[in-house]
């Protein structure tokens, strides 16, 4: 008897080839064992095969489906295939399993299991990809936002990443600018494109949930026709939705084409594409002296209360992109890939939110004063990224060396407009009053900003001893900026420089334990329209951070463990005088614990933990130093785990259920410390058949009443949603 077995784990090939190809080999064996049997000559030896274990490993594909939610690669920290115990730098993975089976609306629920990461409430984050990692500011406008490796948008409201259209999303924490250019201390976060695939895929999904939302979403993929080097992929979503907000919507509808030609097993070529359009409105961030349990007036506004005009307030957003993926090897020693891709969006936007120098009289009268702000903003953007990476023995070390050109070019067009509005009266919301707006030019706060990133960058991976490991790299970017001000058509110009450095030592050891050390740098270029009239350096980023790792053989678990010290540099503050000095710096230390595992069969764990000291440490204004940085707890831990109930008899029913802790923040303009809380999610599914299965997610099960406050402004936190799923396969 031939036996074919596989261990479950990522590295492994998929399990229904295994058992498709045992199948096939059974029924020849049976075949010619019994036609031995009956051809033999009597008394003729008859040889039994005994069993025989036959194993095959494929390396887990970084951009490829992974079933399950344990990743043990990544493509974002070296951009190549890196074992994650191989990589000197905190790295967190979130698979689409895992954002699928918790109903992950927007980039900021995919990664709220994930240690040192925070963001705004839903409110905010279905308009715009902002979070904080390490207590530094992450998003699209410090290029902290990516796509398949390489930058997508270049303002924060040009529209978010849907994470139904991501096979994975990829958290790279820390200084990282050696292989991506400009980019906050705090790192980025890069969704990975779903891609074809070459088994089929056919899935329908449908949902709804309180709050009226209504959810479609389709994913098609395989084999073009009979082709055997064309396959496709289309993913689809249309969602019609309220929220718990009044008079605000979340409509949205995704469209994503790819094709992979493959032509060989040495190269590749695949187009992807997307198209996303958004219907909603903006929340407006509250004064803290009119929020509840944060401020003390007698009138305040609620939870659920609108504080523009349903007639006016509109969001209505557009974005696409269009590239490509290239791959080519040429032996066993080198590649070549190349990337590149179009990007463009268009945001028409406008609200009505409080006047700031008002908002003491109106928490005393009732009275809101308001003003408007009407936006249009397009952006259109060219990213390309090429490398070549060539694997060498020379003197006993393996050498892994990557050299690379990566550009973005960037147009920014914003017309924005800002005036008086008519008051609300809090005590009966008086909506239905005219918004005038003034648009003529003198009038208009926006403009047309071009810019321009080139970097040239090397890295070196060396294996020496078998255990050792050490990453160099370095990189020079050259980074222009060109800004015309719509208003008087002002000029501003300023062209910068920055050289970057990376290294790293790991030592992987034969019981799956993985030290490592490393040092990192990052840059980013001050606004050029920020401090008009001068001129500044790059800030600049110091990472030092040790870490350890634990990956057991054959197994789906990796855990991991690092301390840093994360410090920002030239950061630009203004004094008591309005006078701008470039003295400023920003630290952050702290320790963030990880655990992602399938403990048995049946049960898996995803475990995290951070704590954060982020804080001013120089400032021109004496006032700032020692202050934390906004969104910031000191404590924050998470936890999630599935159950299948196969032991009971009942394989069919999984459930799954998780609690987020946010220790205290301090929001910089309020005195009060915002206290800590804790939510809890819950999921169940089953499959009914090979085809079906039913689903219910809960998240904020209890309805936990908290509040999001920064800058003297507030929102209040996401109340509890339900959605239930039914989801056809086939």
């Amino acid at each position: 008897m031939l036996r074919i077995t596989t261990a479950r784990t990522r590295k492994n090939l998929p399990a229904f080839k295994f058992t498709t190809i045992a199948l096939a080999l059974g029924g020849m064996l049976s075949a010619q064992a019994h036609g031995a049997e009956q051809s033999a000559a009597p008394g003729a030896a008859v040889i039994e095969l005994g069993d025989t274990t036959v194993s095959a490993q494929a390396l887990e594909n970084p951009t490829g489906t992974l079933p399950g939610k344990v990743a043990l690669r990544n493509a974002s920290a070296t951009k190549s295939n890196a074992a994650i115990t191989e990589t000197p730098q905190s790295v967190s993975v979130v698979t689409a399993d895992d954002m699928n089976e918790r109903k992950a609306d927007t980039l900021a629920d995919a990664l709220s299991y994930t240690p040192g990461f925070t963001s705004q409430p839903s409110s905010f984050n279905r308009t715009a990809d902002r979070f904080r990692m390490r207590g530094f500011d992450v998003e699209s406008a410090t290029g902290g936002s990516m796509r398949d490796g390489m930058r997508l948008q270049n303002n924060s409201y040009e529209g978010v990443q849907e994470p139904f259209g991501l096979e994975r999303v990829e958290v790279v924490r820390g200084a990282a600018s050696v292989l991506y250019g400009q980019l906050s201390p705090g790192g980025f976060v890069n969704g990975i494109s779903k891609r074809p695939t070459e088994t089929p895929l056919h899935e329908l999904g449908l949902q709804y949930g309180n709050h009226d939302r209504k959810q479609l979403t389709g994913d098609f993929s395989g084999p073009l026709g009979d082709s055997d080097t064309l396959s496709y992929r289309l993913t689809l979503l249309q969602r019609d939705s309220n929220t718990s907000q009044d008079h605000i919507n979340d409509d949205k509808l995704y469209i994503a084409p790819a094709l992979t030609w493959r032509p060989n097993e040495d190269t590749s070529l695949t187009l992807l594409s997307f198209y996303q359009k958004s219907d909603t409105r903006f929340s407006a961030p509250l004064p803290y002296q009119m929020v509840k349990h944060v401020g003390n007036g007698p009138f305040t506004i609620g939870r659920h209360d609108f504080i523009g005009e349903p007639s006016y307030d509109d969001m209505n957003g557009e974005m696409s992109a269009i590239g490509y993926e290239f791959e080519h090897r040429f032996d066993e020693h080198t590649r070549i890939s190349n990337k590149l891709r179009y990007y463009e969006s268009d945001v028409k936007w406008k609200y009505l939110q409080a006047t700031p120098a008002s908002v003491a009289a109106s928490a005393s009268t009732g009275v809101l004063r308001r003003q408007y702000s009407d936006r249009r903003e397009r952006s259109r953007a060219l990213a390309s990224d090429t490398n070549v990476e060539s694997r060498w023995n020379i003197a006993g070390m393996e050498h892994t060396f990557l050299v690379g050109l990566d550009t973005y070019d960037a147009s920014y067009d914003s017309h924005n407009f800002r005036g008086n509005a008519p008051s609300l009266d809090l005590s009966r919301y008086n909506y239905g009053q005219p918004v005038v707006v003034n648009k003529n030019p003198s009038q208009d706060r926006g403009s047309q900003l071009d810019t321009l990133q080139t970097g040239l960058y090397f890295q070196d991976q060396i294996r020496f001893d078998e255990r050792w490991l050490l990453l160099l790299g370095g990189r020079r970017d050259w980074a222009d900026q060109d800004q015309r001000a719509f208003r008087n058509g002002q000029k501003l110009k300023q062209d910068d420089q920055a050289t970057t450095w990376r290294a790293g030592l790991v030592y992987q050891a034969d019981n799956g334990l993985a030290p490592y050390v490393s040092y990192s740098e990052s840059f980013f270029p001050v606004g050029v329209a920020e401090f008009t009239g001068q001129t500044f350096d790059p800030t600049k980023g110091k990472q030092y951070e040790m870490g350890i790792r634990y990956q057991p053989h054959d197994s789906n678990m990796l855990l991991s463990a690092a301390v840093y010290e994360l410090t920002q540099e030239n950061v630009v503050k203004a004094d008591f005088n309005g006078n701008a000095q470039q003295i400023g710096e920003q630290r952050s230390r702290g320790l963030e614990l990880e655990a992602k595992a399938d403990v048995t069969p049946q049960l898996t764990l995803l475990a995290s933990y951070a704590y954060t000291d982020a804080r001013i440490t120089k400032s021109a204004n004496p006032s700032e130093k020692g202050q934390r940085s906004e969104d910031t707890p000191y404590h924050q831990a998470a936890l999630w785990a599935d159950y299948n109930f196969g032991l009971f008899g009942v394989p069919q029913l999984k459930v799954g259920a998780g609690a987020r802790y946010k220790g205290t923040t301090q929001a910089s303009g309020i005195d009060s410390q915002m206290p800590a809380y804790t939510l809890f999610d819950l999921r169940a599914s089953y499959q009914l058949n090979k085809n079906w299965d039913v689903a219910i997610n809960a998240n904020n099960v209890t309805n936990k009443a908290y509040t999001y406050c920064e800058f003297a402004i507030c929102r209040y936190g996401d109340e509890r949603e339900v959605v239930t799923s039914v989801n056809f396969r086939w």
